[in-house]
């Protein structure tokens, strides 16, 4: 019995540092950023490899509360990389995308993903443009690092829908779709092309029998030598 009880103590102390392992990645980006626990509305805070060399990095895209007044910038979406000077965080890159559209935008995330197989992460940003409350609008950026530093290889909606807005978009606006990000035909290129497959569920306010799927692709990054 006595062993049983000294098994499970081990076992509930390796939980327990595994929690507070999995916290403290969280707790150190937001003392990084200065920012308390308690006004944090969502973040994603991710350990990987997101430029050239064997260390990894730290990312966040996180969405808070800014404590002002100002409804428009009441809530704030940042995106940072960081490095870990042993166990300081120094800042590589940020964003704040509150104070480059004025305000107006909640709910950030980040998908990370190697679209050319060279082991470095590309990483997608998105969060809401609530500028409009009768425009769902969700904006995305897909971030690559290279030879100047980290760049926007892509931006652009990911989802938008204006149907509801019968007054506030002209009729060959009020569309609706979605842009998910095609891996594999991307993938194919070994990053060279981006595709999306953008799904088109109304347009000009009329809804369609059957949602239209359309491939897009976009200019990612040069043809590797010897392709």
């Amino acid at each position: 019995m006595r062993s049983l009880r000294v098994l499970l103590s081990i076992a509930a102390l390796l939980l327990a540092a595994g929690a507070s392992a999995g916290e403290s990645r969280a707790v150190r980006a937001y003392k990084a950023m200065g920012l308390a626990t308690g006004d944090i509305l969502s973040s994603t805070v991710l350990q990987a490899k997101v430029i050239p060399g064997e260390e990894e990095q730290l990312v966040a895209v996180t969405t808070y509360f800014t404590g002002k007044k100002d409804k428009a910038r009441a809530v704030n979406v940042r995106f940072d990389v960081w490095a870990d000077r042993g166990g300081r965080l120094e800042s590589l890159y940020h964003r704040d995308f509150g104070a480059e559209l004025e305000g107006h935008v909640d709910r950030g995330d980040l998908q990370l993903v190697d679209l050319d197989r060279d082991d470095v992460q590309e990483m997608m940003v998105s969060f809401d443009d609530v500028e409009n409350p009768v425009v769902l609008r969700r904006v995305g950026e897909l971030l690559v690092y290279g030879s100047s530093g980290f760049r926007a290889a892509w931006e652009g909606p990911v989802r938008y829908d204006a149907t509801r807005a019968a007054r506030g978009a002209a009729a060959e606006r009020r569309d609706l779709y979605e842009r998910e990000l095609d891996v594999v035909s991307t993938l194919r290129t070994r990053g060279v092309t981006l595709f999306f497959s953008k799904k088109v569920y109304a347009v000009a306010g009329q809804r369609l029998e059957r949602p239209k799927v359309v491939q897009e692709t976009f200019p990612l990054k040069p043809t590797p030598e010897g392709w």
